[in-house]
This record gives structure tokens, sequence and C-alpha cells, in this order.
């Protein structure tokens, strides 16, 4: 009975070891890509009309500043908002600098899907510093907003500071223009984006007035705005109806 038992014993193990064993499991893959293009739509206004969704003709309205003596502005004219224009009219010298600061002067738009995010410049046209007049910017805010942005300055922002005939600093917060370089194709004119204010000149690496971060942009349209004091030294000399710009620079990433 010992043996028999055995045998049996022997027999039931061989049969275990002699089940199907399941194959493994196995993959593959099939990867796919696709392309969303990056738009960017940008638009400037002139003296622009303040808490509304598109553009408008503001006001012209200008503060006067002096560092000393009794310096006179403009005190304002009415600039259609599509004529790339700024009017300031007779500036009237003093004892000190004078500055006449132009509320709302500068209006920006811009519309993107861009998630690597934007800068914006400004300088003047010119290649070098200029002599006799200097011009600081008073940003609306430092970020965009669904609608047209108004002036935060009160009152008028101080007049800047000139070392003998060349501006070297503005008043407050405000931002001194600093020169193109290397070259500027447009001196003197004005037009939107991609137009006549078109310039070939190459955008600064620094100093960007407004900087929107990497990531998501706000969807709509994003606007910005800032006035534009345009300043004089003391006993600056005559000049009639002197005309240049300010090129802004719209630069993705």
């Amino acid at each position: 009975m010992k043996r028999a038992a055995a045998g049996l014993g022997a027999l039931f193990i061989a049969g275990a070891a002699m089940a199907p064993v399941a194959a493994a499991t196995n993959e593959g893959a099939v990867k796919f890509s696709y392309t969303v293009p990056a738009a960017f739509t940008a638009h400037l206004a002139s003296d622009y009309a303040t808490a509304v969704a598109a553009f408008a003709t503001g006001t012209g309205t200008i503060q006067t500043s002096t560092s000393a003596g009794s310096g006179t502005c403009t005190t304002g004219a009415t600039d259609a908002y599509n004529s790339y224009t700024l009017t300031y009219g007779t500036v009237t010298p003093s004892t000190g600098a004078t500055g006449c600061n132009y509320q709302n002067a500068i209006g920006i738009s811009v519309n993107t899907n861009d998630t690597n995010g934007y800068k914006i410049y400004e300088t003047l046209d010119s290649t070098s510093a200029p002599t006799n007049y200097g011009l600081c910017i008073y940003t609306d805010g430092a970020t965009a907003t669904a609608t047209t942005p108004a002036s935060v300055q009160a009152t008028a922002p101080g007049a800047a500071t000139f070392v003998a005939s060349v501006a070297t600093a503005c008043a407050g917060t405000g931002t001194l223009l600093g020169p193109a370089s290397p070259t500027v194709s447009n001196a003197g004119v004005g037009g939107d984006v991609g137009g006549a204010g078109a310039s070939s000149s190459t955008f600064p690496t620094t100093g960007a007035v407004f900087t929107v971060a990497a990531g998501v942009p706000a969807t709509g349209t994003n606007f910005y705005g800032e006035d534009l004091q345009l300043n004089i030294p003391t006993a600056a000399p005559s000049v009639t109806a002197a005309t240049h710009a300010v090129i802004v620079y719209f630069v993705p990433g």
C-alpha cells in the first residue's frame, strides 16, 4: 500500500508540471503630433479714450510741470486715435526744464495665443540721444487690461533732468526713452503696426516697457497704455514744427 501511494503522488506532480503557460502581454504604440501656430496681432493708437473695449479718440489732455520758472505747454489738442500723431503744440521754455505730459498718449492692443509670452519695447527714431528735448514714458499700469486703461498721473509728473541739452532722467516712475540701434528707416513717420510706422531698426535687448511672461496669455484683446511727457531744457532754442516718432517693437518670447 505504501508503494502505491508513492506512485500516485509521483503521477500527480508530473501532471501539474505539464499545464500550458499563458503568453506574456506585449504592446506597441503609434505616435501622433500636431502644431497650433502662434498668432499675434497688435495695434497702436494715439490720444485714446479710456475704459472702452475698442480704441476711440480721447480728449488730448496735457499736464504742465517745470523744475523752475514758469514754462508753459499747450493745454491740449484732440488727435484722432488712428492718426498716429501727438500734437504738443507750442512749448515755452523757462529758467528750468519744462515737462508736458500728454495723458493717454499711446494705446497698445495685443491679441495672441503665443504661450511663450512677449515683450514690448519703445525707442526714439534716432540712433543717438536727442538734444534739446527728452521723452519720458509713464505707463498706465504694469499689466494688460480688458479695456483701455486710464492715466494714473493725477497731477503732472516733474520735468526731466537735463545735463546741458541732453535729458538724463525722468521724474518719479518715468522711463527715459533711448535711441534706436543701429539704423532707423522711419524717422518722423507715424503709423500702425506693419504699416507706415514699421521700422528696420533692431529692437533693444533690455528695458522692455511691458513684459508678458511665458504661459497661457489672457484671452481676448489685451490693452496697454501710457502717458508721454515731452521735456525741453532751460532756454531751449527755437524750432518750428519739429517732428519725431516713437518706435514700438513687439517681440515674441
